[in-house]
């Protein structure tokens, strides 16, 4: 983590603790939805550990509160949470109570599904890339789901979009996931460009994420 007070000048990194990709042992173990599992195109060999914690982050400040959402483990992922006092900075920063907010629960699915038919199996790999705003009493997230490579000699080249929301007034609580998921588009070769960014302006939710599996763009939401 670094922090800026200008968004011009930054400081040096600050490692938040807990976080990481490791080997368990008796020093360091790790929960069941931080482990990484078996994926029918990877071998688990070339896995470094079989612990994860932080796959792509995505942050929220709400008054003194600073949240970091990070991806938990692997093959199936999960979808958890740091939070602690903004003013602490990394170091201040602790599991949240309700981790994991929710996960990859339907499995890898066929191994000759693909496009539509992988759909409910589209975050089975990492889920990640949190985007979160707040609208009334609810939050709402956008994520991204990997189901990872859809044969051993490639890398990851399944990609989905999905939304969730807290279902109480609480980051640190029980989430629902959107049943329609994956958004947008069906499960695709997207690439660095399938994660969404969330700004409201006004009456306006901008989502910007891919528009095609080449291309990024924006789309908008309007009450």
């Amino acid at each position: 983590m670094r922090t800026s007070h200008n968004g011009i000048d930054w400081s040096g990194e600050a490692y938040v603790p807990g976080t990481g990709q490791w080997y368990a042992d008796q020093n360091r173990p790790c929960a069941g939805a931080e482990s990484i599992g078996e994926h029918p195109n990877i071998y688990n060999e070339t896995e470094y550990g079989n612990c994860l914690v932080g796959a792509p982050p995505g942050i929220y400040v709400e008054g003194d509160l600073l949240y970091v959402f990070v991806g938990l483990g692997r093959d199936p992922g999960h979808m958890g949470c740091f939070v602690g006092n903004r003013q602490a900075g990394a170091r201040g920063l602790r599991k949240c109570a309700s981790n994991p907010l929710f996960g990859a629960e339907n499995g890898y699915g066929p191994l000759d599904a693909f496009g539509a038919d992988a759909n409910p199996y589209f975050e089975f790999r990492t889920i990640s890339s949190a985007d979160v705003v707040r609208v009334g009493n609810r939050y709402y997230m956008a994520y991204e789901g990997v189901r990872g490579p859809s044969n051993p000699a490639v890398v990851d080249d399944q990609f989905g979009l999905g939304f969730a929301r807290s279902v109480g007034p609480e980051i640190d609580g029980p989430w629902e996931k959107f049943p329609g998921n994956p958004v947008l588009m069906d499960v695709a070769n997207n690439w660095g460009i399938g994660h969404a960014d969330l700004v409201i302006v006004g009456p306006a939710t901008y989502m910007y994420t891919a528009t095609s599996q080449t291309t990024r763009g924006r789309y908008v939401l309007v009450k």
